[in-house]
This record gives structure tokens, C-alpha cells and sequence, in this order.
């Protein structure tokens, strides 16, 4: 069967639609480019959603990453360069990111040479990126709708990708749950949110490769792998959020 939904919501499901609900919401009403994209990149969607799909990690949380780039790369080229619509825009990103998912899901193969050989790859990719995607300066924007409208139409959208979650197995991990949210509100400056991602790359692959590391070698649980990434996310994300928000930065 390609497509099923799930037959029970666990507590965890419930509580990634509370906490993206949240997040979204409070990157809306902040007009700061900048820190709409650092709300953009912290992993609270990635790690609730590994809770509520409680799978190993795998090759699929990896090339989720990939998949999240084409995502936000896509909604800026169809909204800035072809004048799209942005909601259309989203809507196409959303479509494109569950077809490769779940497509993807199905056919990447499994183990450790797998994983290790995906995480190398798109880390070099977010490298190359950061290279050729220098920093600019892009107007502020803060949302003119009323909470409860938005809180409603993120709260949906999550719902469905909650339901999707045996479909895109690790790929449901990376969707971006916050990043249709982020495109939205953050239209004026959708280069600023185009290059969080190669930043959140950055950062979160060693948070993968000591998850992997903690589950096959110590036989650690998720809850605990997850624990102990968040460790080594945070030493790398805090040095490089430091040097992102220094207001004398130079911008291009």
C-alpha cells in the first residue's frame, strides 16, 4: 500500500502540532529577518518528530536535508524570479518535498555505508552553498493577521503532514513544518531564509552523525540519542548564531 494513515495519534504527534504551532506563530509576529531565520533553524520540529515516528536515524532523516534545500530554494526562485503567487508557491514546494519524500523513502537503501556517505555528501553541498549565497540585507516584516486565524491555518497544516508520517518515514523529520510557515511570513526576504537552511545543515549534522553514533554503537534509545545531539548541536549552533547576529557584520 503507498498511502495509509495512521491508525492512532500518539502524545507525541499532538505535541509536534502544539510546539510547530507555537513556532510558527512566533515567527510570524517577529519582523527581524534574521531572527525569523534562527527560529527557522532551531530542531524542534526534527526532534519531536523523531519521537512521534520513532524510527532509527537513517540515510532518509539525511537526504531529508537535501530535499528541505530544493523546498526553500524552489519557493524563492517560483516567487522571486517567475512573480508566482507566494501561497501557490508554498503549496508547489509542499507537493514537490512529499513527492521526493515519499518516492525517496522507498528506494534509499538502508545501513551505515548509506548514511555516512548521504551525511558527507550534504554537508558538502551545505558548504558550497554558504560559499556562493553571501549574506544580504532584506526589509523587516511582521504579520498584520490576527493569532488566531494563523494559529488555525498552522495547526492544519502540520495535522496533515502528522498523518503522512508512515509515507515519508525519516523524510517526515526534515519536512518543513516551520519553513511553509517561514516562506510565508517571510516572502520580502526569502534569501535570508534560503540561507538558514545550509546553515541549519551545518549544525545538525553532527547532532545526526552522534545520534547514529549513540543508536548503533551504545544502543541508545532515541530519547537518549536525541539528548546527546542536542549537546553537540548546540556547541556548533551558539558560536555560529553569535557570529550571525553581530550587528556589525558586513551584509552584501
Amino acid at each position: 500500500m503507498i498511502f495509509t494513515f495512521p491508525t492512532s495519534i500518539s502524545p507525541w504527534d499532538i505535541v509536534l502540532v502544539l510546539v510547530v504551532t507555537a513556532m510558527g506563530t512566533s515567527l510570524a509576529y517577529v519582523s527581524d529577518p534574521r531572527w525569523k531565520a534562527f527560529f527557522l533553524g532551531l530542531p524542534f520540529p526534527f526532534t519531536i518528530a523523531n519521537l512521534a515516528l520513532n524510527q532509527p536515524i537513517g540515510p532518509s532523516h539525511v537526504l531529508g536535508m537535501a530535499v528541505l534545500l530544493l523546498f526553500t530554494n524552489l519557493v524563492r526562485w517560483l516567487h522571486t524570479l517567475l512573480k508566482l503567487p507566494i501561497i501557490p508557491t508554498i503549496a508547489i514546494g509542499a507537493l514537490v518535498y512529499l513527492a521526493f519524500g515519499a518516492a525517496l523513502n522507498r528506494l534509499v537503501p538502508s545501513g551505515a555505508s548509506s548514511f555516512w556517505i548521504s551525511l558527507a555528501l550534504v554537508f558538502a553541498l551545505a558548504i558550497c552553498l554558504l560559499v556562493f549565497l553571501p549574506r544580504r540585507h532584506e526589509p523587516a516584516y511582521r504579520s498584520p493577521l490576527q493569532p488566531g486565524l494563523k494559529i488555525a491555518a498552522i495547526a492544519g497544516v502540520i495535522s496533515v503532514i502528522v498523518a503522512l508520517k508512515q509515507v515519508l518515514g525519516g523524510f517526515m523529520t526534515m519536512f518543513p513544518m516551520v519553513g511553509t510557515i517561514a516562506a510565508y511570513e517571510a516572502r520580502h526576504s526569502l534569501w535570508t531564509i534560503s540561507r538558514q537552511i545550509p546553515i541549519l545543515i551545518v549544525e545538525i549534522v553532527p547532532m545526526m552523525a552522534v545520534m547514529w553514533l549513540a543508536q548503533n554503537l551504545l544502543h541508545a534509545g532515541i530519547p537518549l540519542s536525541l539528548a546527546e545531539g542536542w549537546v553537540v548541536f548546540l556547541a556548533v549552533m551558539v558560536p555560529i548564531t553569535l557570529v550571525q547576529m553581530r550587528p556589525d557584520r558586513p551584509v552584501s
